[in-house]
């Protein structure tokens, strides 16, 4: 029986979304790249990748819940790793982070306000699939037809 190895198929579409940059102009960042990872199982596998992944391309949206993420405090980080806050003390640096999380709560990031769509992954998974039934669908064929 014919041996189908996507592995590799896997590695160059994981590759591919590395190459390519965000909305920002520059590459996704290799704390999201760790998170992808491709995998080959028993019962399966693929291309394992974080569910928010559509965010790079889309932008975020606005909340539509009123549960609270803790985005605050991943935004006050943020803030102040890159000293953006005019304020001194640290009520008014929570408050000026507070007041940047409601606006991107109300109404999105620029990215998705701008309705600006950066193709990341897309055209990439589709290049793989299509490479994908080329290389293999004789050997699906044959596969199938040794077992019928």
């Amino acid at each position: 029986m014919a041996r189908i190895d996507l592995l590799p198929h896997f590695n160059a579409f994981i590759s591919s979304i590395a190459a390519r940059n965000t909305y920002g102009g520059n590459p996704v960042s290799p704390s999201i790249m760790r998170m992808i990872t491709a995998e080959i199982r028993a019962d399966g596998g693929g291309v394992i990748a974080p569910y928010w992944l559509g965010v790079l391309e889309r932008g975020r949206g606005k909340r539509k819940s009123n549960k609270d993420h803790g985005l605050v405090n991943i935004i006050y980080a943020w803030m102040n790793k890159r000293n953006m806050f005019k304020s001194h003390t640290d009520k008014c640096k929570w408050n000026e982070a507070k007041g940047m999380t409601w606006y991107i709560n109300k109404y999105g990031n620029q990215q998705f306000r701008n309705h600006v769509f950066i193709d990341i992954y897309t055209t990439a998974r589709e290049k793989t699939i299509a490479d994908i039934q080329a290389e293999y669908s004789l050997a699906i064929h044959k596969i199938t037809k040794d077992i019928l």
